[in-house]
């Protein structure tokens, strides 16, 4: 993994964790609806939310990797470019026309807003990269909407099997993600 450049963190608040921002890094995002709301439940929902994703990464020149989108929470995995510190952009931009669209398409709000904080996690070790990409895919089995990963697709995993369902299944089983303690209990 890379983490060579200049290390920038920004201020710790009470609800908003430090964030590292090292240029050309994994970063492992998980965003979720503010109360937990199924605000994504529908299929247009979570394609409009995938489509508006995918936007506001490219504007700020991040790649997506890997991705999965549930009712009311979504992980991600993307690269950083060398302004990693623009990650916050992407996410409001992102909290911002995902909004805009669900207000647009009749998704009413229960609270003030749409979307919670999201939480990040510059990832700086192989096996720590495996095992959060694979707890990405396994996060629909893991919230009981399917009974196997491949049959979610609101996912990458779901497209990835298609392509070579061998070496998905070989990463999957050398680099569990059941000993990660990530906050998406919703």
């Amino acid at each position: 993994m890379h983490t060579q450049g200049l290390m920038k963190i920004k201020k710790y608040k009470i609800h908003n964790p430090p964030h590292l921002f090292i240029p050309n890094s994994k970063y492992f995002i998980t965003v979720s609806t503010l109360g937990h709301h199924p605000y994504l439940e529908t299929e247009e929902a979570k394609w409009a939310t995938l489509e508006y994703l995918t936007k506001s990464l490219e504007v700020h020149h991040w790649e997506l990797e890997d991705w999965v989108i549930l009712d009311n929470h979504i992980h991600i995995m993307i690269n950083a470019p060398d302004n990693a510190k623009s990650l916050s952009n992407v996410m409001n931009n992102f909290h911002k026309f995902t909004a805009n669209w669900l207000s647009r398409n009749g998704i009413k709000k229960v609270e003030e807003k749409y979307f919670h904080n999201y939480w990040d996690k510059c990832i700086t070790y192989e096996k720590s990269y495996f095992a959060r990409l694979n707890y990405i895919w396994m996060n629909p089995v893991k919230h009981g909407y399917v009974d196997s990963p491949e049959k979610w697709k609101f996912g990458s995993f779901y497209f990835r099997y298609k392509k070579d369902e061998e070496a998905i299944i070989n990463q999957l089983n050398k680099f569990p993600s059941d000993k990660l303690k990530i906050k998406d209990d919703f």
